[in-house]
C-alpha cells in the first residue's frame, strides 16, 4: 500500500451480488447509481471490469485509454468536488479514465484520444453491471475549473499531455432506481435516409 494511503477496513461481504451473464439483460439492468453500501471491491472483480474496458475497439487499434483506480478516502473526496457530484466520494472505488495522445506519435489523433476512452468506459460500466455492481460515469468532470483539474493531475501524478476524460464511480448499490424512459426506435432509427421511418418486419 502506498505511503499515506488511508483505506477503511473492508466491511463484511454483502449478500451475494446478483450477476448477469446475458448481455442484453445487462443493457436493460444498468442504472446510474448514486448511493453505495460500504465495501472494498476485490481486486479480481476490478480486474474483470477493467479487462472488459481494455477489450474495447479503438481507431487504428491505438488503445489510448489509461485508468487509475482510486480507493483512498482523501483522494475520493478531492475527485468529488465541486458539487453536484459529491456522492461519488461514497463509492467503493472511482475509476479515473484518461486518454494518452502519445499512442499516435507525430500523427496527432487528439480527437480519437478523447473519444476512444469513452467506448472503453461503456464496456467498463456494463461489466460492472454484469458483476452486480452499480456505477455512474461523470462527464461533467471535464468542465471543472482549470486550477482544480491541475490539482487532480498533481495528486494523481498524471503527465501534462494526458487528458482527463471522465470519472466512473463503482460500488455495491444501496438503491434500486426505476428504469428511466427511452425514446422508441421509431423516433431515432431511419431507413436509408434521414427522416424516413424505419419499421421492423419480424418474421411470421
Amino acid at each position: 500500500m502506498a505511503k499515506g494511503t488511508t483505506l477503511k477496513p473492508r466491511p463484511e461481504k454483502p449478500e451475494v451480488l446478483e450477476k448477469t451473464h446475458d448481455i442484453f439483460s445487462v443493457f436493460a439492468k444498468r442504472r446510474s447509481i448514486r448511493r453505495y453500501k460500504p465495501y472494498d471491491i476485490p481486486d479480481e472483480d476490478l480486474e474483470q471490469i477493467l479487462d472488459a474496458a481494455r477489450l474495447a475497439p479503438s481507431a487504428n487499434n491505438t488503445q489510448p485509454w489509461r485508468f487509475i483506480i482510486v480507493k483512498d478516502e482523501k483522494v475520493k473526496t478531492l475527485l468529488a468536488q465541486p458539487r453536484p457530484q459529491t456522492f461519488i466520494e461514497h463509492a467503493n472505488a472511482i475509476i479515473v479514465v484518461l486518454g494518452d495522445p502519445s499512442v499516435w506519435g507525430p500523427r496527432g489523433g487528439m480527437t480519437w484520444t478523447t473519444r476512444d476512452p469513452i467506448i472503453a468506459t461503456e464496456n467498463l460500466v456494463l461489466a460492472a453491471t454484469a458483476l452486480g455492481y452499480g456505477s455512474c460515469w461523470i462527464a461533467m468532470f471535464q468542465s471543472r475549473r482549470r486550477d482544480y483539474l491541475l490539482e487532480v493531475k498533481r495528486t494523481l501524478k498524471i503527465p501534462d499531455e494526458v487528458q482527463l476524460i471522465c470519472l466512473v464511480a463503482i460500488g455495491v448499490p444501496d438503491e434500486q432506481p426505476e428504469p428511466r424512459s427511452r425514446r422508441a426506435l421509431e423516433e431515432i432509427v431511419y431507413s436509408e435516409t434521414y427522416g424516413t421511418p424505419w419499421k421492423s418486419n419480424p418474421e411470421p
